[in-house]
Formats: structure tokens, sequence, C-alpha cells
């Protein structure tokens, strides 16, 4: 063995030194000599390699030798077979001079195969060599290739799967040109993705092919790819898979209708059931809808209960049809094992390409508008976009952003509508009403803001400065005038919290207000939500001594039963009554009056706009009205200067 070497005998790993020119090993360590087969150094130097040498290898070699020159390093796995063994190794290979001036090659082997089990995912990487002739004939295979794929690839058109492209490689080649790509080739008696590098050798006449299997690189990218674009639960598409397959092929698109769909009914499924039975419910939509679909178009599992149908005109002439068939199969009952028979409904929103968008996103939001406007018609059908859905989305977003703003700023205003005693002929109290102007929107209706604030919960602090500023303005009347006016405040159902009690006593001890001068006004729908947690709340009220009106009575559903099991004092009639000429509504009023003298509660009669209406509701024996004929919502101010001076314009029957 050569002694220039030496330094490398303390290594724990195998490393040995190649001789390029003469195919020998000319010097190795103690630890490689078990690797190689022999407990002999000089055994180990006599071998002539090249006797078991593919031209593929001696290829190979010769590519590693002029890499060395250049100052390169390589690591890769090495396929070899000391006494026909077969072996692989994960190796570093390098160049390293030798005596004779010429240059050698270095081996560190890193790990064994039956060692760096840990690292098997690396072993599709092993060092793969083909020689094709001028022709394309395979000249020669490594024995790497040859032990994993086996003898059966003939030539490079074979490989390729394809001679035009063949030929092109080999004069691609010849002119000098290195290949480089990813391709799933034909390796002889199965497809495998390659990384494949190829070189034309001018000296042998051959084009040297030096491939990496990634076959599994490919299949968990392919994988990860399917499970990114795919939903867990029901094998459908999702969001990022229908947005990709529809945005791939969005420019030689027919046009075709995007389906939003919405389940009605899945959150009472889950609620009584548990979502494990939501879970199956949704599989089993997603199969119906798939019957239904066939291969007219793309479904997919949009989220939560929601799912989308891409359908292209073609394939479905009346999109509008083809969604009303789509509800009408989900309008079956489903039959799951564990429940028995479930029944749901189903709101569809349709937009089309390229009339209402031209890109994906546009679409999905338009579909989705137009599924929401489904809901508010009833729900169980379908609606189709139009515009004026678009613009009233961007009034909806541009009034929440004002909205947020105003209420940093309490850029709000309340008006006072005057309640006025129809016994006594005096003023009673008043209604406090919020007003919002703003400089970009101008005024704003309550109709259009109260209801966005109690859809974004932003009602909750505007609702608790309502009640601030209008146990302030109650302060400062009773202080100037000396009069024991009511004030009644608006309450929503959101506002029905645990906390509420507490803050309204608060507010009552700062501005020294009796609890019985404040009402708070709640409608029948109210009471309906989460009726025994309402309850409680208004039963905590009650207890302060505050007054509770039940508001625009006769429009909502509550039964004549909660009159009595909620702590109500007064109803206000709804003004559609008041305002109605037919006998219809003469005979709701009169019945309003006779159902509330029974159960001892007192009435209001909202919406008074003439002076007939207004001798109608005495007679009538009503305890209370407001309305524009009595009195316009104001600000304090106006009040104040009329130094309430309506009460002496109103008719008396006396």
């Amino acid at each position: 063995m050569n002694h220039t070497f030496s330094l490398f005998e303390y290594l724990q790993s195998p490393v040995w030194v190649f001789d390029f020119q003469n195919k020998k090993i000319i010097w190795a360590n103690s630890a490689s000599l078990p690797l190689w087969e022999t407990s002999c150094p000089n055994e180990l130097s006599s071998r002539d390699l090249s006797l078991d040498m593919s031209e593929a290898v001696c290829a190979t070699l010769d590519g590693y030798q002029r890499r060395f020159e250049k100052g390169e390093v390589i690591k890769t796995w090495w396929y070899f077979s000391p006494n026909k063994i077969a072996k692989k190794a994960l190796c570093h290979f390098s160049g390293i001079p030798l005596d004779n001036g010429k240059l050698g090659m270095l081996v560190e082997v890193i790990s064994e195969e039956s060692i760096l089990r840990k690292e098997l995912a690396l072993s599709n990487t092993t060092n793969l060599a083909l020689l094709f002739s001028k022709s394309g004939e395979l000249i020669s295979a490594n024995d790497a290739f040859t032990h994993s794929y086996g003898p059966h690839l003939q030539d490079l058109a074979s490989f390729l799967g394809d001679i035009q492209q063949s030929n092109h490689w080999l004069l691609k080649s010849q002119n000098g040109e290195v290949i480089k790509t990813k391709k799933l080739c034909w390796a002889g008696k199965t497809h495998h993705w390659f990384n494949v590098e190829g070189k034309w050798l001018n000296e042998q006449q051959r084009l040297l092919l030096s491939l990496i299997d990634i076959s599994q690189e490919i299949e968990q990218q392919h994988r990860a790819k399917y499970n990114a674009e795919h939903d867990f639960m029901t094998g459908l598409l999702n969001r990022r898979g229908i947005t990709n397959a529809i945005v791939e092929n969005l420019h030689n698109q027919y046009p075709f209708s995007l389906l939003f769909l919405d389940i009605d009914g899945f959150k009472l499924v889950n609620d009584t059931y548990g979502h494990a039975i939501g879970d199956k419910l949704l599989r089993a939509i997603a199969i119906r809808l798939q019957e239904e679909l066939k291969f007219k178009g793309l479904l997919a599992r949009f989220g939560g209960d929601e799912f989308i149908i891409q359908v292209e005109h073609r394939k479905i002439k009346d999109p509008a049809q083809f969604a009303k068939q789509i509800i009408t199969a989900l309008n079956r009952p489903f039959h799951l094992n564990e429940v028995g028979e479930l029944s749901i409904g189903c709101s569809i929103g349709m937009a089309n390409y390229p009339t209402d968008a031209k890109d994906i996103e546009t679409l999905v939001t338009q579909a989705d508008m137009a599924m929401h406007r489904a809901k508010l018609r009833g729900r169980n059908r379908s609606h189709h976009f139009s515009p004026d859905m678009a613009d009233a989305l961007y009034r909806k977003m541009t009034l929440r952003h004002h909205l947020t703003v105003a209420l940093e700023a309490e850029a709000f205003e309340l008006y006072y509508q005057p309640i006025v005693d129809m016994k006594s002929n005096k003023l009673k109290g008043f209604e406090a009403l919020i007003r919002w102007h703003d400089e970009e929107l101008g005024q704003v209706s309550p109709g259009e803001f109260i209801p966005l604030a109690e859809e974004t919960g932003q009602i909750v602090p505007l609702g608790k400065w309502i009640i601030k500023k209008a146990c302030k303005q109650l302060s400062k009347w009773h202080k100037k005038y000396n009069k024991d006016f009511i004030m009644s405040v608006n309450l929503s159902r959101s506002q029905l919290q645990s906390s509420l009690a507490p803050t309204i006593e608060s507010f009552l001890h700062q501005y020294q207000i009796p609890p019985s001068h404040l009402a708070l006004e709640l409608t029948e729908s109210t009471m309906l939500q989460d009726y025994d947690e309402a309850k409680q709340c208004l039963d905590d009220l009650a207890s302060l001594g505050l007054e509770l009106y039940l508001d625009d009575f006769g429009t909502g559903y509550s039964s004549l039963s909660q009159l009595q099991d909620l702590p109500i004092s007064t109803v206000k009639l709804d003004q559609s009554f008041v305002q109605g000429e037919h006998k219809g509504s003469q005979a709701i009023i009169e019945a309003t009056r006779a159902i509330c003298e029974k159960l001892d509660l007192k009435v209001v009669a909202e919406g008074v706009e003439t002076e007939a209406q207004l001798r109608y509701l005495q007679q009538c024996r009503f305890d209370f009205c407001q309305g524009y004929y009595l009195g316009r919502p104001m600000p304090a101010s106006e009040h104040e200067d009329r130094n309430f001076s309506l009460l002496n314009e109103i008719p008396s029957m006396h």
C-alpha cells in the first residue's frame, strides 16, 4: 500500500484512493477492508476493477475526473459489488494528487445503506448511468441501473417514450448542449421520474445520461398537492383546488356558471346530534351532489356547509333549472343509521363567466352574494347575481368602516320624540332615537346602520352609549323643569347580557335618576331568541325597578302567554295598525286594548299622524300616544327652545 495517504488511516469511516488510469484502488484504510470483502490491503490493491466495469460506469468516472479538475466535489450514493456481493454506500468523492502527477479520486464512505436505515429515502438517488450510441441504441447501463430496474431497456426512444424527442436529445447533445430536465421515463418495466443530466462524449461518440430517481420526491409532491387541493372529509376539491382547476383552464374556458351552495338547516343538525353526525351528513350531501353533477362540471366543498359547483354551458344549457334540480335532490331525506332520516334545504347563488366576471375570485364573491339574497328571500331557492348586490355589499362595507370610526368618536346624536298621556293630556316623556350624520355618507338611516351594528356586535357599545346619553339628558330635564318625565330607550337582543343590569344601575346612580323613570323597549322577535336567557336578563332589569315596554306589538311572533311570563309593564302597538284604514286594523286596536286591560298592562299607540287617529285612540281609552301629530323626534335643544309647547296643541276630548 502507498504510505502517502497514511494520515487517512486514523479515520473511522472507510476511505480509499482510486487510480483513474489503472482502474485500481491504490490505497485503503483498515475501515474500508470489510466493505470490500477483504482483510488484506495488498489483495485489494491487486484487483483490476475494470474487469467488471461497464462502459456506463467508465463514462461516469471520466465525468467525475473532469469535475475534480475543476475543483468540484461530489456526494452521491454509489452501487458496487465486491466479490459479487451487492452493496450501496453514501460516498463523498473528491480529487487528490497522486505520486505520478496524475489526479486520483479520494472516496470517503459517509454511511452504508445497511447502517443508514433512516436515510433510505435518499437511496433512490443512487448514481445511475446510461450510455447510448449515436443512433440512440443502449450500449451500456451501469450495475446500479440494472440492479434497480432490470436489463430490459433497449434504446433512448423507449426510455423517453418519444422517438422525436430522442432524436432531438441526440442532436442537441452533439451540438455541445447539456441536457438537464426532470422527466417521467420508461425504465424497462415501469415508469419512473428521473432527474436527467445528459452530455455528449466526443471521444467515444456516445450520449451519457446521469440519472437520479426522484419518483419518491415527485410522489410526495403530488400527494402534498392533492392534500392541499382536496377536502379531507368528503374527498372533493377544496376552495384552493377548484380555484386552481378553473384558473388553469381559464384561457380556453367555455362560458360557465358558478353555483354557490349553502345548506339550510345544517347548524340545527350539528346542534341536535353533534358534529360527528354533521360530518356524516356532509359526506352524504357530497355523494348526492356528485350523482347529480356526474361529469358535467367541477364540485368542491368550500368550507363548513358550503359547496361550489362549476358547470359549463355547453353541458348544462339552463343553469337555473340545474340549480332547481340540485335543490330538489337535496330536499330528499337523508338516512343515517344513527339517527334515521334527516331533512335539509339548500340556498344557491349563481354567477356567470364571462358575463358577470372574468376572474374566479370575483365570481365566487358574486355567487356568494346571490346565495345570501336567496336566503333573504325565503331559503331553499336559487338566485342569480345582479350588479345591485355588489353595490349593496360595497355600501355595507363602507358603512361598517364609518360606523367603527363614528363609535370611537361618539359621532352620534339622540333625538327625542314625545310620548303623551292621553288621560291627563300631559307630556309623559320621550323615546330616545339615535341619529347619525356622516360627513361623507350624509344622513344615515337607523334602519340601515342599526341592523349592521347588530350583525357586527357593535350594537353593544353603541347601545351603552345611547343609554348613558339618554340618562344624562333625562337628569338634566328633571332638574331644569322639575318634571317626572320617563325616558324610553330601545334595546337590541345582543344587549341582553348579564352585565346590562349592573351597567344601567351605575348610570342611574351617576345621574340620580329614579329607576321607574327609565323604560327599556324590546321587540317581540327579540323575546323569542334564547328565551330563557333573555327572561333572566329582563327579570334582573325589572328588579331594579325599570319599566319594560314590548315594542311593535302585533308584528312579531310572540304568544300572549309571554305577556304574562315576562316582566312587561307596557305594550306599544305598532304604527301600521294605527295608520291602517280598514276594519281589520281597528279590530286589532280594540282587541289589543281589551287584552292589555285584562292583563293590567298599559298601552302606547305609535304612529299617530292625524287628528282623526288621535280621537279614535282616545275613544278606545288608550293610555299613551306618540307620533308626528303630537311631536316629531327632535334634538333636546329644539324641545327646550319650544319649552314643550306642543302640549298646548293637543286636542281635548273634554
